[in-house]
């Protein structure tokens, strides 16, 4: 799984948790961090974050790529109301983990792309706010897709090679 059907995989998870309304869902830069949350995105959120890679656990006859994934649920709790917050903020955390199990059930089907590819033990979340100009607070979510992944040199890729490696 490449960058783009991660994406998509999570945004479909977005669109059929009833938890999510419509418009509550992006692809957030980190540069986004410092200023005011994107605007017309509706309560809770979900954004995520693109993968990071690494080939750890590659050897020379084998290659895995793993990645790197983050998500985010966001709530906007009243300003000063910390019994708001409170109730908000773990309102993130059950529907981050709602969003777990669900992963966690995709990983045994062999029509999802996720299908053997992630590990409940590799998630770690935590709660993250105030943040942005608005005062948003959540929990970030991150957890690992693993598997082998040919890394066979295409030809048609490079001018210098004829045959595939």
């Amino acid at each position: 799984m490449t960058h783009k059907p991660i994406i998509e995989y999570l945004e479909n998870l977005n669109e059929k948790l009833v938890d999510f309304s419509e418009n509550s869902f992006f692809r957030m830069d980190l540069a986004e961090i410092t200023g005011a949350f994107r605007k017309g995105i509706t309560f809770p959120a979900m954004t995520v974050e693109s993968p990071e890679g690494d080939g750890e656990g590659s050897t020379k006859n084998n290659s895995a790529i793993n990645r790197t994934c983050a998500f985010t649920v966001w709530e906007k709790p009243q300003t000063g109301n910390f019994a708001a917050q409170t109730e908000k903020i773990d309102d993130c955390e059950k529907i981050g983990l709602k969003l777990i199990a669900r992963m966690r059930l995709d990983c045994a089907n062999p029509e999802s792309p996720l299908f053997n590819k992630f590990d409940v033990a590799s998630v770690r979340f935590i709660k993250i706010g105030p943040i942005f100009n608005e005062g948003l607070y959540g929990y970030r979510f991150t957890f690992n897709i693993a598997g082998s992944e040919s890394l066979k040199v295409d030809p048609a890729d490079w001018s210098d090679i004829e045959e595939v490696c």
